[in-house]
């Protein structure tokens, strides 16, 4: 059989530098990393500098075909979530991306979507069924790309699914920060609600997320228009810091609304029965600092 490989669109954002930290562990390598300026020497990918011009795609997949293509680029990490003129990239860039895996003949667009598109927490976890109630203008970027995606794949006969992540262990406001933020006599502050927990939230470790993607790219048949992507258990804040060994203070918080905003993962953990999505907060911890070492 051909073989095939699987292009990652965002080598240099946060997800895809701790999924190329996670690459060199795994049993199956077929990332390719897309670069905006130049490829590191010990990466397998691909310079492709500006996505309106889809020739450098087209280019890589006839030197080894692509099965799918997974489109982790958007707005510059330092934009304002606030301004929906900054996070109108993450709409086009995918709008750019789907027209250069039409013309390649790439049949599989994965897109980095957000829980975000669901707004703030409603009591029970989100489900793929629920309406849309974006915050802020990274989330309403997030609902307008995945419509885009819809009315691109009926119009290109692709098979586009746009899979809304949760938290991924290393490049969240926590974890990803925490390390950075953390001051030896100030510990970090955290919400802590009457039950004495923190906030729960739905986390993957880039490990598990890598193996996610590599399990849904080769999926038989078309994947559903939109998909939850996290763990199948929520996972408190306080036990993840405490996981990682940052030290932190409560922040007493008597409004429960935020406590609980996570994730209904039971349609992914079908259609990825060979990927342990049960993690606990120690093993989310573990993947992520195993993918720093390798690095």
């Amino acid at each position: 059989m051909l073989e095939t490989r699987l292009a990652f669109l965002g080598a240099s954002g946060r997800i895809g530098r701790l999924l190329r930290g996670a690459e060199p562990a795994s049993q199956d390598p077929r990332m390719v990393w897309q670069f905006r300026d130049e490829v590191p020497a010990a990466a397998q990918g691909f310079v492709w500098s500006d996505f309106a011009y889809p020739a450098p795609l087209i280019a890589a997949h006839r030197k080894v075909p692509f099965r799918a293509v997974l489109v982790f680029s958007g707005a510059a990490q330092a934009g304002d979530k606030r301004d929906p003129e900054a996070m109108q990239a993450n709409v086009t860039l995918v709008d750019q991306a789907i027209t250069a895996a039409a013309q390649a003949g790439i049949p599989r667009v994965l897109v980095a979507s957000s829980s975000a598109v669901y707004g703030a927490g409603k009591g029970r976890p989100f489900r793929e069924t629920d309406p849309h109630d974006p915050v802020n203008a990274y989330g309403a970027a997030k609902v307008a790309m995945e419509a885009l995606a819809l009315r691109r794949a009926a119009e290109e006969g692709l098979d586009i699914c746009a899979l809304r992540i949760g938290n991924v262990a290393g490049a969240d406001m926590l974890i990803g920060n925490a390390m950075a933020r953390a001051d030896g006599d100030v510990p970090l502050a955290l919400d802590v609600f009457p039950d004495g927990a923190g906030p729960r939230r739905s986390y993957i470790g880039p490990q598990k997320l890598l193996n996610v993607l590599k399990t849904l790219a080769d999926c038989e048949g078309r994947l559903p228009a939109c998909l939850n992507l996290a763990g199948t258990r929520p996972v408190e804040m306080n036990a993840l810091l405490e996981a990682a060994q940052v030290p932190w203070q409560a922040r007493p918080q008597t409004d429960p609304g935020h406590q609980n905003i996570t994730l209904d993962c039971t349609a992914l953990a079908k259609l990825c029965p060979g990927v342990d999505l049960d993690a606990s907060s120690e093993d989310i911890i573990d993947d992520w600092q195993s993918c720093l070492e390798r690095k």
